[in-house]
């Protein structure tokens, strides 16, 4: 696929579900506040089915996903979307890291920090609870950019949207399983766009002839 000058044009339906997922996200903790937020959602909005669902999904449809993404690439595509996937991925991944463990260091995970306020929330069972690191959160990072990945692999607008609602939901799933805040899913949502928009303008639309060469020569 060729490079687009138009990123916005180009990928509005991205453009357009990823600010409203995330301004209402940010409404919604204005409103209510962080605590009252999550404890809301945990009590209310709990069932079987979504309790096995977001258990596996989130692992699933970012790491997973990822390495049959990569896999794919290598065989069927060319160096622009190999190094733009893997590069956006991997440098993501390494400033959520450094953010989490040196700027928010001292925040702690829902299950942590509800249990020190003697606040007992609705956990699910088989999922590990976890205490430092919550801002912000990894698989959403990666979700984005995965998201923004597959919508520029289709032309169907239609394909685009679900796509884009299943990003959502990765969000929707770490909050669910209380590995994350709203507020950590909303800035794992920007920090995954910033590197989105940052590999777009240095790789997908770098002139560069030799990102277009196959990884895997046809014979």
């Amino acid at each position: 696929m060729e490079p687009k000058k138009d990123l916005l044009k180009w990928q509005w339906p991205f453009f357009f579900i990823f600010f409203v997922i995330n301004f209402t996200g940010l409404l919604a903790v204005s409103y209510y506040g962080k605590d009252e937020l999550h404890l809301f959602f945990n009590q209310h909005y709990h069932n079987r089915f979504f309790d096995v669902f977001f258990k596996y999904y989130t692992d699933v449809a970012t790491t997973y996903v990822l390495i049959a993404t990569l896999i794919y690439i290598i065989w069927k595509k060319n160096w622009r979307h190999f190094v733009f996937l893997g590069s956006t991925a991997l440098l993501s991944s390494i400033g959520s890291s450094i953010i989490k463990r040196s700027v928010f260091v001292h925040g702690h995970r829902p299950t942590y920090y509800f249990e020190l306020k003697n606040i007992k929330l609705r956990l699910i069972e088989g999922v590990e609870s976890q205490i430092p690191y919550t801002f912000p959160s990894g698989h959403t990072v990666l979700a984005v950019i995965l998201c923004f990945y597959l919508c520029t692999q289709t032309r169907n607008r239609t394909l685009q949207v679900i796509i884009c609602m299943m990003m959502g939901l990765v969000a929707i799933g770490r909050v669910y399983l209380s590995k994350h805040f709203v507020i950590d899913t909303v800035g794992g949502s920007f920090l995954g766009l910033f590197f989105v928009i940052l590999g777009y303008y240095l790789i997908w639309d770098c002139p560069n002839t030799k990102l277009d060469r196959k990884i895997i020569p046809s014979k």
